[in-house]
């Protein structure tokens, strides 16, 4: 007897790919966009937004979300049973809307009671305090006066008087040199060691380093310090940033004391009439120096100053000064605004330097031939007097004990 044989199983339902079944997700979810779009545009949310008062929103806010949460679902909202079942619950959509506006008013409130925008806490809190101190320095410079026969005092100690062919007041340049020569000695300990001597006669420019500080307070510390009866009958000058003496009432005051700009014809009709010019070659490239780069000297990018103390025949002597950069430690620039530890967190006080050591050596003039037919190598020169500078100032740190002391 023949067996029958065993049935025939149907095959087992074939799978749909992995990507097909991601193209009809794909598909479902632009279609849910599209249906949401459509009944988003059917009935769209007209809102009239008023000022909002703090903590809650306003009665047009309410009005709005209650025309949105009893506004009934779009006809296409059988073949998209995720809408259908959102707009069944207008009692949670209405809590969220209303909690979620309340945050937003809250936030714009916040924002726009902001006295100071500042980008983190501490910036907020240095212009806090400085705005203050600078009150406090205001309102203490003012009680300082006195009286107005005191200010008339000291407005007549300041007062123009007749200047020399140098466009230098000599009174008042006495009177500031008398001034600032106590600061120098006591509160900075200035001092001077084996120093080379000046030449008797004629121009002499002297090269040094300096700070990122912007105000000539240095130069106006080592000018007061140098007119001790060494350059003679000549007179002593400063040359400083060509910005500065174009402040309003500080670049005639600067003027007449003898600081004026660093210009390249400054510099040689002054030095052609034998005068002791102190300058700063560094010139811009010291202004942009931070406190991590203190007594590290920049190339020279102009060197009008040399040529024109070439063009004059005058002699180039390198100096260092060291504690001028401790005493304003630029940590960095704010609008090209220096920022040191002292300013602006302490206002005006935030301007004189810190009483640290100062130290000043002179070394002997560079040599270069003058008179001769060929024109002197001025950036051989410049590179000369830079290491000359960059050694006195190794030499000056090396015997240094300490930044308080010296």
């Amino acid at each position: 007897m023949a067996t029958a044989p065993p049935p025939r199983l149907a095959p087992p339902p074939r799978l749909a790919p992995p990507w097909l079944l991601r193209g009809a997700a794909a598909r479902h979810s632009r279609t849910c966009r599209v249906a949401k779009a459509a009944q988003d545009f059917q009935n769209p949310p007209m809102v009239a937004v008023s000022r909002p008062g703090k903590g809650r929103p306003s009665v047009a806010i309410k009005a709005a979300a209650s025309r949105v949460a009893s506004a009934s679902p779009s006809p296409v909202g059988s073949a998209q049973p995720a809408l259908a079942s959102s707009a069944a619950q207008p009692a949670r959509i209405h809590d969220i809307f209303l909690r979620r506006l309340s945050d937003l008013e809250g936030r714009v409130e916040r924002e726009l009671e902001r006295p100071v925008p500042a980008s983190g806490p501490t910036q907020e809190l240095l212009v806090d305090v400085a705005r203050e101190l600078w009150r406090l320095g205001a309102n203490f410079a003012e009680v300082a006066a006195g009286s107005a026969s005191r200010r008339a005092a000291i407005a007549g100690m300041f007062a123009a008087g007749p200047i020399d062919d140098f466009g230098v007041d000599a009174a008042l340049a006495e009177t500031v040199r008398e001034i600032v020569r106590p600061l120098a000695r006591r509160w900075l300990g200035m001092r001077e060691g084996r120093s080379a001597s000046l030449p008797e006669r004629g121009g002499v420019l002297i090269l040094l380093n300096r700070s990122a500080w912007p105000l000539p307070v240095e130069a106006l510390v080592l000018w007061s310090f140098l007119c001790d009866g060494r350059v003679g009958a000549r007179p002593m000058l400063a040359l400083w940033d060509d910005e500065l003496p174009e402040l309003p009432y500080v670049s005639d005051f600067l003027r007449r004391i003898g600081i004026v700009a660093a210009s390249g014809d400054n510099c040689r009709q002054l030095l052609e009439r034998g005068a002791v010019l102190l300058a700063y070659p560094e010139g811009r490239a010291a202004a942009s120096k931070t406190y991590d780069r203190r007594y590290r000297m920049a190339r020279f990018a102009d060197k009008a100053l040399i040529e024109a103390a070439l063009a004059a025949g005058a002699s180039i002597m390198p100096a260092a000064l060291v504690g001028n950069e401790e005493s304003y430690p630029v940590l960095g620039f704010i609008r090209a605004v220096a920022v040191t530890p002292q300013f602006p967190a302490l206002g005006l006080l935030g301007l004189l330097p810190l009483p640290l050591a100062w130290s000043f050596r002179l070394g002997a003039p560079v040599e270069y031939a003058a008179g001769q037919s060929e024109r002197p190598d001025t950036d051989r020169i410049a590179d000369a007097v830079r290491a000359r500078i960059q050694a006195l100032l190794g030499e000056l740190l090396a015997e240094r004990r300490s930044i308080i002391g010296g």
